[in-house]
């Protein structure tokens, strides 16, 4: 029987390469999204199903119908829509969920977040899962996420696996960031400005690379191999 995956902003940068991905792979996918952007046309031509949710009107239920073999979360953001999962765990054979590297301290506390103000944080390469975390909670970005990463993995009876990306870079982005480095080749400036005391910034991570393709599908395929990966 063909296995089903259901991608919860399928319309996104993430979602839309996640969805072919497993198109790819034979799946039978459904995207949902807001409706603030076009559904994709190569999707749905290629046979993804679209549906229109709102996760904060509590219309995931719906969505689902009789559930899916995999859930995958690109926009899943702090605590409550953790708890919106585990409501419908369910119907559903596990979990994939979208965090972020940001959600790392280093030995002074500093995050990404807070990096215009403190400075960006000195992390190890490569990062291990377990290293320190901010706590969560509701106030910046990162704390959320890290709320979100702890209620479902303390409280989810269906395998769960968090990705840590980066900064994500390429098709379909709202915001290319690898526009700055086209911009000055196009107006032939001589050279491309380094970080202060040529320090590396945290690497971009390629959405087709980092946030699908064949490990990301055998979380799918494998629930419950790994839990948080940078």
């Amino acid at each position: 029987m063909q296995r089903h995956a259901f991608v919860l902003g399928g319309t996104g940068q993430i979602g839309r390469a996640v969805a072919g991905d497993f198109l790819a792979a034979d799946w039978s996918v459904t995207i949902s999204h807001r409706g603030h952007r076009p559904a994709p046309r190569d999707l749905i031509e290629r046979g993804a199903r679209v549906v229109a949710l709102e996760r904060d009107r509590d219309e995931l239920a719906g969505a689902l119908g009789s559930g899916a073999d995999a859930l995958i979360d690109t926009t899943a953001y702090d605590r409550d829509h953790a708890s919106q999962l585990i409501a419908v765990q369910a119907s559903i054979g596990c979990f994939v969920v979208v965090s972020s590297a940001s959600v790392y301290r280093d030995d002074l506390g500093r995050t990404l977040d807070e990096a215009a103000e403190t400075g960006f944080p000195e992390l190890p390469d490569p990062i291990p899962e377990t290293h320190p975390t901010v706590d969560p909670g509701p106030t910046t970005y990162s704390t959320r996420k890290v709320a979100l990463e702890r209620h479902l993995l303390d409280h989810a009876s269906t395998p769960v696996t968090i990705l840590r990306p980066w900064a994500i870079y390429g098709r379909n982005s709202r915001h290319p960031r690898e526009w700055w480095l086209v911009k000055r080749m196009l107006d032939r400036r001589p050279a491309i400005p380094l970080a202060p005391g040529h320090q590396p910034l945290p690497h971009l991570g390629g959405c087709q690379h980092r946030c699908s393709g064949p490990h990301r599908r055998r979380n799918a395929e494998q629930p419950g191999a790994e839990h948080c990966r940078p």
